[in-house]
């Protein structure tokens, strides 16, 4: 990757600030090509890492008073000289800037081009630039404050010290075998497996945190059930805050499943409206969505439950209640907001987490958020040790089989040059972790998710 690069490092949307990036060899000259400081000095006399007003010049015309910054490699975020420009976020302003830059010698930068450059320059680890996107589509507050804790190399810190352990085994035994004259002491093979159970365990410790990492990434599925008219569709309303689902009164209006994402108790959760359960559908299309929900609910990670609290408990509901036994499950206790008669006892005799709700008023919302944060985060600490990266999850696991290979080898007295290729191997995918050796074409599918300006 060579050249200056230049991108709009905002939303392309109007707003009070828009902000360009350059990062490359002439971004300093592309820069002093457009803008002139308050106080007529010369742009690389300008302070650096402190914000400089002055004006935007195009073609002898002033275009804008902004603010700008000149970051000098190597202290700056890709490693190489940079300017940001602050604008005003006037969307046709921008991209006449763009293009003036465009025309000093700058080129449109790729997604994720300024991060990579970072990672190629050595001011980043290949996890901590992947933590950056996570941080970027960060949707909750746990989800934002694990990816800063990866950015700050939390799971770095983990994948280098792993990488160190089986690198200096290999050293060691290369040099054994190159250097017999040297005399140095042959490999203590107790020490070799104990250092290979170390790396191992340190792994397993971060891999057993992935499933957590992977509900905080993309959501829980929760499938909302129920027999017909129990206010399915009102709940997933109001969850959502908007009219996502048809209500009527008339049984069986739900024919398909809907789904939508939500955050309750700061939980992400993908809730999927479904048709009511109930013995006896009225037509081929109801028992299709009856099969449907019976489905979902099958493979749902949660289940909420809805209740009619205005009515007793049906055989219909005691089908639905037998499909939530032993799941993890909320019971939904709907229109709270009218004389209950639910049967109280029997079901806290068979359920844990039971909330009364009312989708008309929105009583008992917060309430359920507050079930979910106790269920999905009791605990937790989202400091950047959860795993949340589903190749790193895969490397982990090959780097631990490679491990295994090797500690098999050492165990049955296999030839030096058989352990040194399985510890070649583990040392390998350890790289692709820490990103000293890794394909283009990872790389290319990283950053591929990136967008521009970052």
């Amino acid at each position: 990757m060579s050249g200056t690069i230049a991108a709009l490092s905002t939303p392309p949307l109007s707003g009070a600030i828009g902000i360009i990036r350059l990062s490359g060899p002439e971004a300093f000259s592309a820069a002093a090509a457009i803008f002139r400081p308050s106080e007529n000095v010369p742009f690389l006399s300008m302070p650096p890492r402190m914000l400089t007003t002055g004006d935007v010049i195009l073609s002898g015309n002033l275009m804008d008073k902004v603010c700008a910054l000149r970051l000098p490699a190597p202290n700056s975020y890709t490693g190489e000289d940079m300017v940001e420009l602050h604008l005003h976020g006037s969307p046709p302003l921008l991209q006449s800037v763009l293009e003036a830059l465009y025309a000093s010698g700058a080129k449109p930068a790729a997604p994720g081009e300024f991060t990579r450059r970072a990672l190629m320059h050595g001011k980043l680890s290949l996890s901590q630039a992947e933590a950056v996107i996570d941080l970027i589509t960060a949707e909750t507050r746990d989800s934002a404050r694990n990816a800063a804790g990866q950015l700050d190399g939390r799971t770095g810190r983990v994948f280098q010290a792993v990488y160190e352990r089986l690198a200096n085994m290999l050293s060691h035994f290369y040099a054994v075998m190159d250097y017999p004259e040297e005399g140095l002491p042959e490999s203590d093979l107790e020490e070799l497996a104990r250092q290979l159970e170390l790396a191992n365990r340190d792994l397993q410790k971060l891999l057993g945190t992935y499933e957590m990492g992977r509900v905080l990434r993309e959501g829980i599925r929760c499938a909302i059930i129920g027999r017909p008219n129990v206010g399915k569709s009102s709940l997933l309303n109001a969850f959502a805050g908007e009219g996502r689902a048809i209500v009527s009164a008339t049984p069986g209006t739900t024919r398909d499943i809907i789904e939508e994402t939500v955050l309750l108790g700061g939980v992400k959760l993908r809730l999927c409206d479904s048709a009511g359960i109930r013995k006896k559908p009225d037509c081929p299309i109801e028992t299709e969505g009856l099969a449907r929900a019976r489905t979902l609910a099958g493979e749902a990670e949660l289940l909420f439950v809805v209740l009619d609290g205005s009515a007793p408990l049906g055989d219909d509901d005691r089908a639905v209640l037998d499909l939530a036994r032993n799941r993890n499950c909320v019971i939904l206790i709907n229109k709270s907001d009218l004389t209950g008669v639910w049967e109280r006892d029997s079901i806290e005799a068979a359920f844990l987490h039971i909330v009364p709700v009312s989708a008309k008023s929105g009583d008992g919302l917060d309430a359920v958020g507050s079930t979910l944060r106790h269920i999905y985060s009791s605990g937790a600490v989202y400091d950047g040790s959860i795993l949340t990266n589903a190749r790193q999850a895969d490397a982990i696991r090959r780097t631990q089989e490679a491990i295994g290979h090797t500690s098999d080898a050492l165990k049955q007295g296999i030839t030096p040059d058989a352990v040194l290729a399985e510890l070649e191997s583990a040392l390998s995918i350890v790289s692709e972790l820490t990103g000293k050796r890794v394909s283009e074409d990872i790389l290319e599918r990283i950053f591929s998710q990136f967008c521009v300006g970052k």
